[in-house]
């Protein structure tokens, strides 16, 4: 086998990969072979079709078959001569697949790029004083009392803003109820936009026991198609009216939510957990500037089909997070975050490479146990077993993804210890 190397670029290679003649002629033979055995044709018995007439039918279909085994058996053995490693699907070009001839062809990749880093210990950042105010404290145990809050049921009084009811609903077309538009005992929280706006509107003022039939018209951008811009009648039972109520900021509510003796104990323990809280986030921001700073050193362009999977990574999620509140996206917005989508694939495609990078030069490796514990707390965190989510990862070939990102995580935790934090804001603006 021949093998030649292009680099086209620093992401890119091709292999220009050529066979002997004999090397399709086995193929084809095989191919052939295969053919004769399950071919029908009129005159011939099953496995008795004369050779000739195998060639001159099946010809085409010999040929794709001897391409499909010859491509990937060359083009392994053709990588690890050129000790490459592709990060993309290889494209086929210039390709020659006739009797008599060589077998060749064109394959080309995308590769990462060699990084070679320097001057990427003692980066220059900058953190600031981390400080939680009382007014924070305050907003903080409201935040507290609010999760802690009951709704009790309260007769004869009318439902308002932030009151909690209970209710059977059902939607009608045509006089007819609508398939998936009912509810028994359906909870509604107002205010909280659960229901469209509208459907919320009509609540207000219930009371427990009444009864009311109202008819609004869904929005045209309705999730569901079916509902979109369609006028329903609905008829509502309020069950229960729920009004908030709020624990009282005492010794009793300290010891309930913060285990503590007394309020002022819990007050100190929830100041302590603010400036925690900022501590790590602080960190964060702080490990961003080194790793812009570090792009900005070693400016470099990644490999474009790491970028396009990053770039639909972050479109999935999205859209999972958006759900159905838009039954069709505009096409500009639908371009403005796709550009802003391909801004943050960029960015997070050079941090991982510049990552790796620092990796490999400082020699960081991932242990079998920093292995084992990463996938058991994603496995926790995802309310999976561990050894089953193990096996899935294995069997999709995702472990060697957790490891990564494991590494990745050392690099950047190594990035901070050796960086130069200053305390205090930097005044001086980059040119």
């Amino acid at each position: 086998m021949k093998v030649d190397i292009e680099e086209i670029s620093s992401t890119k290679r091709s292999l220009r990969i050529e066979l002997p003649p004999q090397s399709l002629l086995e193929k084809l033979e095989v191919a052939y072979l295969h053919l004769g055995k399950k071919a029908r044709l009129p005159g011939f018995r099953p496995g008795k079709i004369p050779r000739d007439v195998l060639r001159s039918r099946f010809k085409e279909q010999a040929k794709h078959e001897a391409f499909q085994e010859l491509v990937p058996e060359s083009y392994s053995q053709a990588l690890k001569e050129a000790n490459l490693d592709p990060v993309s699907e290889p494209r086929l070009d210039e390709v020659v697949c006739e009797e008599g001839k060589p077998f060749s062809y064109r394959a080309t990749f995308d590769v990462k790029p060699v990084l070679r880093l320097s001057n990427y210990t003692g980066v220059e950042v900058h953190k600031e004083k981390i400080e939680a105010t009382d007014p924070e404290v305050d907003r903080a145990l409201e935040y507290l009392r609010e999760r802690a809050a009951e709704y009790v049921p309260m007769d004869g009084w009318p439902a308002l803003q932030e009151d909690l009811l209970v209710m059977d609903y059902e939607g009608f077309a045509g006089g007819k109820p609508l398939k998936g538009v009912s509810g028994q005992n359906a909870s509604i929280l107002l205010g909280a936009h659960q229901f469209i706006p509208e459907f919320e509107a009509q609540l207000h003022g219930l009371k427990k026991g009444e009864i009311k039939e109202f008819s609004l018209e869904f929005p045209t951008d309705y999730g569901r198609r079916e509902l979109a811009g369609k006028r329903v009648l609905f008829r509502v039972t309020v069950k229960e009216v729920k009004k908030k109520q709020l624990p009282p900021l005492d010794n009793d509510f300290a010891r309930s939510a913060g285990e503590c003796e007394n309020i002022h104990e819990f007050r100190e323990k929830v100041k302590q957990d603010l400036r925690t809280h900022k501590e790590r986030e602080q960190v964060g921001r702080l490990k961003g500037q080194i790793l812009e700073k570090l792009r900005a050193a070693n400016p470099f362009d990644p490999p474009e089909s790491l970028v396009d999977a990053e770039v639909e990574a972050i479109l999935a999620d999205l859209r999972r997070d958006v759900g159905g509140h838009r039954a069709t996206p505009i096409e500009s917005e639908e371009e403005a975050t796709r550009t802003k989508a391909k801004e943050l694939a960029l960015r997070r495609v050079q941090n991982s490479l510049l990552l790796e990078a620092v990796a490999k030069q400082e020699g960081l490796v991932v242990s079998e146990e920093a292995l084992h514990n990463e996938v058991e707390s994603t496995a926790v965190a995802l309310n999976q077993k561990p050894e089953a989510f193990r096996e899935l990862l294995q069997r999709e070939g995702r472990i060697e993804t957790i490891r990564m990102q494991v590494l990745e995580r050392k690099a950047l935790d190594l990035l901070y210890e050796r960086a130069n934090v200053v305390e205090g804001v930097n005044l001086v603006i980059p040119a």
